[in-house]
């Protein structure tokens, strides 16, 4: 149970510090930061695509090719090609469905905002107004006002930045509270843990 936690809590870690790097990249180049990330998403599906085609078409005719995966390859494929070519169109509806990813990692976040609540941390409302705007980022993000692909791309590289900072402000937070507790109140059981 302590390494689940462990593992969870570097996983986390790890997470938050990604989304700060890739915040970064993609407000110091937004173009090419935003180019770039299609033009790699274009081109594992593409992979993937063609391996999926090629396996069905390989396969033998006993063990009973499944349609349903040629044309999951088809598709997969299709779309990796034109992720590959029109990688600003690809850049702004990405753009939606990163709000939506927001709005869902922002919620999720609530539960560090209980954490800290239940452990009468004073100041645990700055967690939840953290959370609060990264909802509405990732509302922004959704309904994105800017046409420009590149003012897209700043603008997921600042919610990017801005989740990651938060998340690892809640880490931090949360980490020093844990020990402070086990120090004064020997427990078990991880706080974030609990339900």
């Amino acid at each position: 149970m302590v390494d689940t936690l462990k593992r969870a809590r570097v996983s986390f870690l790890l997470a938050s510090v990604l989304y700060v790097i890739l915040g970064l990249v993609l407000l110091i180049w937004p173009g090419v930061g935003g180019v770039a990330l299609c033009r790699l998403l274009g081109a594992a599906l593409l992979l993937y695509g063609l391996v999926t085609i090629v396996g069905f078409l390989l396969r033998d005719r006993e063990m009973g090719g499944f349609r349903l995966e040629l044309l999951f390859g088809i598709i997969a494929a299709a779309t990796g090609l034109f992720f590959l070519l029109q990688p600003l169109a690809v850049f702004s509806i990405l753009s939606m469905v990163m709000g939506v990813y927001v709005i869902i990692d922002s919620l999720v976040a609530l539960n560090r905002v209980r954490a800290l609540y239940r452990m009468e941390y004073p100041y645990w409302w700055v967690s939840l107004l953290l959370t609060i705007l990264g909802v509405v980022l990732g509302a922004v993000l959704l309904w994105r006002p800017f046409v420009a692909a590149e003012a897209v791309a700043m603008l997921i590289g600042a919610v990017f930045l801005f989740l990651g900072l938060a998340d690892l402000w809640s880490i931090w937070k949360l980490s020093r509270l844990t020990k402070a507790l086990r120090e004064t109140l020997p427990i078990e059981v991880d706080p974030i843990d609990l339900e």
